[in-house]
Order: C-alpha cells, then sequence, then structure tokens
C-alpha cells in the first residue's frame, strides 16, 4: 500500500499573489487611515511626509502604488497629499510644471501615468 503525504496539496502561485495583494491592501487601508487621523488639519506637506503612517505607506514600495491610485481616484475633485509618496516610490513626476500645486490636474495626471505604467486600469 503506498504511503500518503501529510502535507497540504501546494497553493497555486496565483493563490500567494491573491493573498499578497488583500494584505498589501488591508496594510495601506489601516496606514491611510492612521495618517488621516495623525496629519488632522495639518498644512504643510513636508510635515505631512513625515509622518511616521506616510512613511510607512512610502515603505511598502511599489505594492503602495495601485493603491495610492485607487485612493486618488476615489478622493475625486479633493485629493490628499499623496503626490510626495507617489513621488518616492515611482521615481517618476508625471505632473506638469504649470499643475504643480493643483491637486485636482496633479490627481489626473498621476492616474493617466499609472494606467500607461500598468498600475492602474
Amino acid at each position: 500500500m503506498a504511503k500518503q503525504s501529510v502535507l497540504p496539496e501546494k497553493p497555486a502561485a496565483g493563490d500567494f499573489a491573491v493573498a499578497r495583494a488583500a494584505r498589501d491592501r488591508a496594510k495601506f487601508l489601516a496606514l491611510a487611515t492612521e495618517w488621516r487621523a495623525q496629519h488632522g488639519a495639518m498644512s504643510s506637506i513636508s510635515e505631512m511626509s513625515m509622518l511616521p503612517a506616510y512613511q510607512k505607506i512610502i515603505g511598502m514600495g511599489e505594492a503602495a502604488i495601485p493603491l495610492i491610485l485607487d485612493e486618488l481616484k476615489a478622493e475625486g475633485d479633493e485629493p490628499d497629499q499623496w503626490f510626495w509618496a507617489l513621488r518616492a516610490i515611482a521615481e517618476a513626476n508625471p505632473v506638469a510644471p504649470e499643475d504643480q500645486g493643483n491637486f485636482r490636474k496633479m490627481a489626473q495626471a498621476w492616474i493617466a501615468w499609472g494606467t500607461r505604467a500598468g498600475y492602474a486600469g
């Protein structure tokens, strides 16, 4: 009689990717909520970007890019200050010089960049 393995079947590679994406999303959402609570009515982007939760989002690396772009889409005409994080992670800045400071146009530029770069659909 053949001996049966006591090890569970190896999950498919796609299962790992789905689980990782779910963990990344949960982590990001928790950090974004924490960051918003930390920055409150703070107006300085320099100060906001140095808050621990924001730094942890940057630390997530490329995994955070589609999540930040989703936030920008959801925030519509009143996007939050995700631009510093995107520049730090993506090492890019698709915002035209004349649009710097116009958060709606900055968000639109990043969303368009994300679509071209395969981060957003």
